[in-house]
């Protein structure tokens, strides 16, 4: 949130077809990112309202992806939503659970879970990683999901 970053923070911005990396105030990447970031929530509080969905939401909005850690993200989404914000990580996994532990992958961790929730309690035939179109598979499947959800 540009309200929160001093004026004389810089950052290092990597530097583009043999350049050098330059130095550039905070302040203009915040002025940047807060309005993209309030105008892509605003546009999902948006459609929320429009599906009549606020009921669903009542308790907190749940932010995840890698644009989630964005400091400040939470704050902004409470702002637009008027609600609690906090990130999401995966949860209830074993395994690999130190390295997807992080809201960067609770999106995608979440819909398998799913996925293999359903797949159980439909009793459909074992998902076969080794089949020759399970691309095809998994987005169909996964489409299926969005379809269940929404």
């Amino acid at each position: 949130m540009t309200d929160r970053i001093h004026p004389d923070e810089n950052i290092e911005v990597p530097g583009l077809g043999g350049r050098p990396p330059r130095k550039l105030p905070r302040q203009i990447l915040g002025e940047i990112l807060q309005p993209r970031m309030e105008e892509v929530l605003a546009l999902i509080h948006q459609e929320i309202h429009k599906r009549q969905l606020e009921h669903v939401i009542g308790s907190g909005v749940v932010l995840t992806g890698g644009g989630a850690m964005l400091e400040g993200a939470t704050d902004v989404a409470e702002a637009v939503f008027k609600l609690p914000a906090r990130l999401g990580k995966p949860v209830n996994i074993s395994g690999l659970s130190d390295v997807v532990n992080h809201p960067m992958y609770a999106t995608g961790v979440g819909l398998v879970t799913y996925g293999v929730q359903q797949q159980r309690s439909s009793g459909s035939k074992r998902f076969r990683p080794h089949d020759k179109n399970i691309f095809y598979r998994v987005m169909a499947q996964m489409k299926k999901w969005f379809k269940e959800v929404v």
